[in-house]
């Protein structure tokens, strides 16, 4: 894997608000098993961004690079690093933005 990979962050467009609660608990789970006891290394996050798409909310989720093997099981594709203003983490460490 190129540097370039392992240093993108991964994002997935979840859709519509209303359906995105079950990919989500998804994607919590699937992070809680590969860090069980809450002690998940600062460099792993995955947030989340809610946007009104005319009368849906669309949800798209951001997974830190330390969890693209995590990110690519879910079929998210490599992006830029996304700007903190309307993400809400998900689970992991909020000091994965600055990282």
């Amino acid at each position: 894997m190129s540097a370039e990979a392992r240093s993108s962050w991964y994002c997935l467009a979840l859709g519509d608000g209303l359906l995105a609660s079950v990919p989500l608990h998804d994607i919590e789970d699937a992070f809680r098993q590969l860090y069980p006891d809450a002690q998940a290394p600062p460099d792993t996050a995955v947030f989340s961004r809610h946007r009104l798409d005319g009368l849906q909310c669309q949800v798209t989720v951001f997974f830190s690079p330390a969890l693209a093997e995590l990110a690519r099981s879910f079929h998210a594709h490599p992006c830029a690093k996304p700007g903190s203003h309307e993400l809400e983490l998900l689970v992991g460490s909020a000091q994965a933005l600055q990282l």
